[in-house]
């Protein structure tokens, strides 16, 4: 079962992120994913890409992700050594 949750507030309609949370599975859990539509200037990849990037995430990464772009939002992105 999926569930479309609002679109990320604030981005441009090329740019528009949309939310999904669904069921990851017994290992995974509930997860979220984050969709975006495909600038056609990219070039093809494979039928599934064609249209859409996507990034699916569970509670976990989807927490770990959020605290280093808000750090790459504040201008104090850690870079790797």
């Amino acid at each position: 079962m999926r569930t479309e949750l609002r679109t990320v507030p604030d981005c441009n309609f090329q740019n528009e992120l949309t939310q999904t949370r669904f069921w990851g599975g017994k290992d995974r859990m509930t997860c979220v994913q984050v969709t975006q539509r495909r600038n056609k200037s990219e070039g093809k990849r494979g039928p599934a890409d064609e249209f859409f990037n996507s990034l699916q995430l569970t509670r976990h990464q989807a927490r770990q992700l959020a605290v280093e772009l808000m750090l790459f939002a504040e201008e104090r992105e850690v870079e790797e050594n």
